[in-house]
């Protein structure tokens, strides 16, 4: 990442304005106090932005996941448009009884006369999981409901809108056959959904067997393929139930999942889903991780379906400014949550494409997060207040400095922004964008044309005054018009799994909580892995399966405040390979820096296993020293084991951070 660049001198003689009746005055831009002829009022707050400086949680392009049920066609001419925001997960939600959706058709489960089972294949399905695939995208399917011959159709109403198979051996059999036609894509398979309600109709000790029920039965009809999860719990799921003996939903289901797994070790837990439309998320988010406890480390949340309105009132918002704005709030709380790993944005149609007379629309929604995406990742501090209802995220690096403010009050703000230490490359220019009713907001008054308002020479020092519409969102961004880091593609090898871990530790009261707030991310669409520990404790870690691998493997590598001496015997920062054979870890190697020690007892949690590995390497570009950016090399054929080439070149590649100071982090790029 590397720290932004000083300002240097300039002298500029030209002035482009975009859309000077609707944007900011160019005059504003190029230095002084000045406020921009758009301002009106004086400043309603004032905002300090250093670009040289690094906050805490980046801005993690792999948190951003979207989802839509598969019942229309226009998805697949929408999945071209994932590559303006490039997110890292789809969910596609699945119901097997809606024989008319065309992901279901022609219906996909036969039964033969003999009672025989088989599964059809679908053209619709392997377009979308290829188009997925094909953009290094996570695809996560919901699937709810039982196929249509065991599905009780006296019950499949509200309030128990997806009731248990009628025969659940049957159905269980028959989802197992079909998902295997799908063996070639890396799909997390996502088991029911909200079943404190959709069951039995209500969040009690019958709903929490049935879940647990089915998802044993489904995937271990699934399994080995890919990875499993449930069961998208809501925030009633949070609320302790006399019928559940004091207990949540949540806690009640996860601890007889735990129970089953007892008797069944290899049953598969790898994430637990959410649902949340207009709640409030901390108070779900606490719940899971409560019912986690500690014994699921490796299991980290995902927001499945996330929308900012309650039900009924959603629909009616689609495609809104003030949906947008309230957006960037939401995905301001859900970065700072280490054990998210993903905070996916329901309703990818209609909420941020709409199709009108065959022309898909680019929605409010859709253009914040695009925005976001080009935002560096290495976040920045921002200092001062706002009035309720308004707030504010900025980031920077040597290529770009952006600071991005939304307003979900129905009232304009002014905002003074003080900006130092930004991107200053000659020849740098200053873009601002709006999101309101009349930019970025083709449903409202505004057009489908999402460009800057403004385009103008950057002078230094930077000072001014932006207008955010109420309801809306203003974006300034500094620099070059293109980011390698953000625009890159992901590692040119096959994919197979992602592997998270949380450091999650008991509280009191049964409470759980992320020690020193450590996370660990990996973005597979862009092959970067984040880490970080905001305490002076904790393990942030990481890793990334993958088959065909080259030789070699280079790593850019950014670190910031390692800690000189760090104060746990278990300080480790360094990179360990484990290498696959036939489906099973054979040798470890870990490369490590100068925080290390060999009396450590902490293991890896997956792979082999082991507190540091096999074979250990000193690798003096991850030591303190050098601290910043640099690369390493890592000679992964050197210290393959014998017949590793042959076998399909697979590995995990897991980055380990273990108490390295306060506030460290570290960015790895591959490739």
């Amino acid at each position: 990442m590397g720290r932004a660049s000083q300002p240097e001198p300039a002298e500029y003689t030209r002035r482009r304005v975009l859309a000077s009746a609707a944007g900011i005055g160019a005059a504003a831009l190029l230095g002084g106090c000045g406020v921009g002829p758009d301002s009106g009022d004086a400043p309603s707050a004032s905002l300090q932005v250093d670009f040289g400086q690094t906050a805490f949680f980046p801005l993690l392009k792999s948190k951003i996941g979207v989802g839509r049920a598969l019942e229309s066609t226009q998805i697949l001419d929408s999945v071209q448009y994932l590559d303006e925001i490039r997110p890292a997960l789809y969910d596609a939600e699945l119901r097997f009884p809606n024989a008319s959706w065309p992901s279901l058709t022609p219906y996909p489960i036969v039964v033969g006369a003999d009672g025989q089972i088989s599964a059809l294949p679908n053209d619709f399905l392997n377009e979308l999981f290829s188009g997925l695939h094909q953009r290094n995208v996570e695809i996560m399917v919901q699937l709810e409901g039982a196929p249509k011959q065991w599905w009780d159709y006296a019950k499949a109403e509200r309030p128990h809108l997806f009731p248990a198979p009628t025969d659940l051996a049957a159905a269980a059999d028959a989802i197992g056959k079909w998902a295997k036609l799908y063996s070639g894509y890396p799909i997390s398979w996502c088991v029911w959904n909200e079943p404190s309600h959709n069951l039995t109709g209500s969040p009690n000790p019958a709903s929490v067997k049935q879940m647990v029920d089915i998802y044993d039965a489904y995937t271990s009809a699934i399994a080995p393929q890919g990875l499993f999860g449930m069961a998208s719990f809501i925030t009633p799921s949070a609320v302790p139930r006399k019928q559940l003996g004091g207990r949540t939903h949540l806690e009640a289901t996860i601890d007889r999942l735990r129970a089953r797994r007892k008797a069944n070790p290899d049953l598969p837990f790898d994430y637990l889903t959410l649902n949340n439309y207009g709640e409030d998320l901390n108070a779900l988010l606490d719940a899971a991780r409560n019912a986690l406890g500690t014994d699921f480390n490796t299991v980290p949340l995902i927001q499945a379906q996330s929308g900012v309105f309650k039900p009924g009132e959603w629909e009616g918002n689609a495609g809104t400014t003030l949906e947008a704005a309230r957006s960037m709030a939401s995905l301001r709380t859900a970065l700072q949550v280490p054990d998210l790993q993903t905070f996916t944005f329901s309703g990818w149609l209609p909420h941020l494409i709409a199709y009108r007379n065959g022309k898909a629309l680019r929605l409010p929604l859709f253009n914040a997060l695009k925005l976001y995406a080009r935002m560096p990742d290495r976040r920045t501090p921002v200092r001062g207040a706002l009035p309720a209802g308004l707030g504010a995220m900025a980031s920077g690096d040597q290529y770009r400095s952006s600071i991005l403010v939304w307003n979900e009050t129905d009232q304009p703000h002014s905002i003074e922004l003080q900006l130092s230490n930004v991107a200053s490359q000659r020849g740098a220019e200053v873009s601002v964008y709006r999101i309101d009713s009349e930019h970025g907001s083709p449903l409202e008054r505004g057009g489908d044309d999402f460009t800057p308002i403004e385009v103008a020479p950057l002078s230094q020092p930077l000072s001014k005054t932006v207008t955010v519409a109420g309801p809306g969102i203003t974006y300034l961004e500094i620099g070059t018009a293109s980011d390698p880091d953000l625009d890159r593609g992901g590692l040119d090898a096959t994919l197979v799994r992602k592997h998270t871990y949380a450091d999650r530790i008991a509280g009191p009261n049964g409470t759980t909580s992320v020690r020193g707030n450590a996370y660990g991310c990996y973005d597979a669409v862009r092959a970067i892995a984040h880490l970080g520990i905001q305490g002076s404790e904790g393990t942030a870690l990481c890793g990334a399966e993958y088959r065909d691998l080259p030789n070699t493997l280079g790593i850019d590598i950014w670190t910031d405040r390692l800690a000189a001496q760090p104060s746990s015997p278990q300080a480790l920062f360094g990179i360990r390979v484990d290498y696959v054979l036939a489906g099973t870890a054979a040798k470890s190697v870990l490369w490590h820096g100068d925080i290390v020690d060999s009396h450590r007892t902490a293991p890896l949690p997956w792979g082999r296993g082991g507190p540091t590995a096999d074979v250990v390497v000193h690798a003096p570009e991850l030591d303190r020293a050098r601290a910043g950016r640099v690369e390493l090399v890592l000679p992964l054929a050197a210290h393959a084991p014998p017949g590793w080439a042959q076998s399909g070149r697979q590995a995990i590649i897991s980055f380990w951070m273990d108490s390295t100071g306060p506030g460290s982090q570290a960015r790895f790029l591959l490739g």
